[in-house]
């Protein structure tokens, strides 16, 4: 893979240059829809540098925002290149994001176009720049010449902005994160030391294209080392089965909970034939076992993944040990990472020969991690954005003396091993003194079967804070005994005082499936006013 991007000249554009050169016919990028469709690397090289000729007809030049708000598919690639080759900057918009939001990033970023998807446009309002459907790009694009190859490569520099990624807050002002194709492409050069990918290699996208964790997980790496990535028309679990299936999927990135859905998707099946139980013993064999006999050993299961699924690459959330070892169980490899937008993303991963899934693995080559004197975790490489968006403030506030600094608490084992304690703004302190880390509380609430979710939130009691719990179950009645539980296996200062079982189907969740504690809170207090 190093051999791939040995030729790229320093911007995005030039790294799909060179692999279109490399695997012109070989398939880039794949639709699984009712009628599958693929590009090969020659065709999306051709269709970007269409959009390209696109845009700069509709009048966008170096420098202009252009927003792109969509589902993941072939198109959003295109277009995404095609603002690049142009010198212009993406801003990348998360498909499930609100009108309201769409609006603080127009102010933000005054956009001269935008693509959107179809079931975007139903949203939209007024007062938006012209923009084009991602459906109906590939019509627009047949009736242009692409932009000549080297017109494509000419003027874009390694440290112009590539992108601004916005933080997907719903009030005030989100902060965008400046990327330019220097840091992005410093990570694409760090990840591909420490996953194997090659032309034979089908990757399934099913995170959104606006993160950049996809980005560089089911996108930037696998294009540059000739591999193929799959889109899906549909998120269901039977539509992704079946293009895992179809294609023969071999690994994909995806955040914790994808992996808990998985799961308890396979588990369900086992249940409804009557063989939970008999699988429970196969897997408790199987850990024993070496991981290809494993892979035999739960052959039926492998076969509904495709029969050549190898590895899970996860990140955005803490991954619960027992669940990536269930994973492995099973022969599937799970590689877990660390890192934030800021990073362009990824700070620290495992690989797939060491898969320690209590740590987030070591930093990548190239990228500097210090633990300050408060446990915060500071990082500073080639793949560091520069800053904020017009908003110096931010900035100054987010450097110390060159570091970034996270907001993420964690340490170092003695083997160079990075763990993550959790967030600073979600410690609190008790009236004792004593730090308490809800991410810490939440792993051992996450081991009781009867808990769907859980989170733990610091409330103010008189002159205290209370440990309070937030349990998602389905089994209400259950509540005080999970409770139980978890505070049997909790030091003092860690143990719930107090829970509440949610009252709907599912937590408030970010686009990465993060619960969105701010808003549990909000409604927590009006339970409990309520009940007062």
């Amino acid at each position: 893979m190093a051999e791939a991007t040995s030729g790229v000249r320093g911007t995005l554009g030039s790294l799909l240059a060179e692999s279109a050169k490399t695997w012109a016919e070989q398939p880039a990028l794949s639709l699984y829809s009712n009628e599958p469709w693929s590009w090969t690397y020659a065709e999306l090289w051709s269709a970007s540098r269409r959009a390209a000729a696109f845009l700069r007809a509709s009048g966008v030049a170096k420098g202009d925002r252009v927003l792109l708000w969509g589902d993941n598919r072939p198109e959003w690639v295109a277009a995404f290149f095609g603002t690049l080759l142009l010198g212009a900057i993406a801003v990348p918009i998360d498909a499930q994001s609100t009108e309201d939001f769409l609006a603080l990033i127009q102010d933000a970023t005054q956009p001269r176009y935008m693509f959107i998807g179809a079931e975007q446009k139903q949203r939209l309002e007024e007062n938006h720049p012209p923009f084009l459907l991602f459906e109906e790009l590939i019509t627009r694009l047949e009736t242009l010449e692409p932009l000549a190859e080297a017109d494509a490569l000419a003027g874009v520099e390694p440290d112009d902005i590539a992108e601004l990624v916005f933080t997907s807050g719903t009030t005030g002002s989100p902060k965008g994160v400046i990327l330019t194709h220097r840091n992005i492409l410093a990570n694409v050069k760090m990840a591909t030391s420490h996953f194997r990918v090659t032309p034979k290699h089908r990757v399934l996208a099913i995170l959104p294209l606006s993160h950049m964790f996809e980005q560089i997980a089911d996108l930037f790496v696998p294009l540059s080392a000739g591999a193929t990535v799959v889109y899906l028309s549909s998120l269901r679990p039977d539509v992704i089965f079946a293009a895992m299936a179809h294609y023969r999927i071999t690994n994909m990135g995806c955040v914790p909970r994808v992996l808990e859905l998985f799961a308890d998707g396979i588990k369900r099946e086992a249940r409804r034939q009557n063989r939970l139980t008999q699988l429970e013993r196969a897997h408790s064999l199987a850990c024993r076992l070496p991981i290809s006999w494993r892979r035999l050993l739960f052959k039926k299961i492998h076969q509904r993944m495709g029969g050549c699924f190898e590895y899970f690459v996860v990140g955005g959330a803490r991954l619960d040990v027992q669940l990536g070892r269930w994973w492995e169980g099973l022969g599937v490899k799970v590689v877990q990472g660390y890192g934030m937008t800021e990073a362009a993303p990824v700070v620290a991963a495992g690989t797939l020969k060491e898969r320690d899934h209590s740590s987030v693995g070591r930093p990548l080559p190239g990228v500097e991690v210090k633990i300050a004197e408060d446990d915060e975790i500071w990082v500073r490489g080639e793949n560091v954005t520069p800053g904020y968006w017009q908003n110096p403030e931010a900035t100054n506030d987010a450097f110390t003396d060159g570091w970034y600094k996270t907001r993420d608490l964690g340490y170092f084992d003695s083997k160079g091993r990075l763990h993550i304690r959790g967030r600073k703004d979600n410690m609190f302190v008790l009236g004792n003194g004593m730090n308490v880390y809800p991410e810490d509380i939440e792993q051992v609430l996450s081991q009781d079967s009867r808990l769907t979710d859980a989170v733990v939130l610091g409330l103010s009691s008189g002159d205290d804070v209370e440990v309070h719990g937030v349990l998602l179950t389905t089994e209400p009645e259950a509540a005080a005994d999970i409770v139980r539980t978890a505070n049997g296996q909790l030091a003092p200062h860690q143990r719930i005082q107090r829970y509440t079982v949610w009252p709907e189907e599912t937590f408030p969740v970010t686009p990465t499936m993060k619960p969105k504690r701010a808003e549990i809170t909000a409604r927590v207090l009006e339970l409990r006013s309520g009940s007062e």
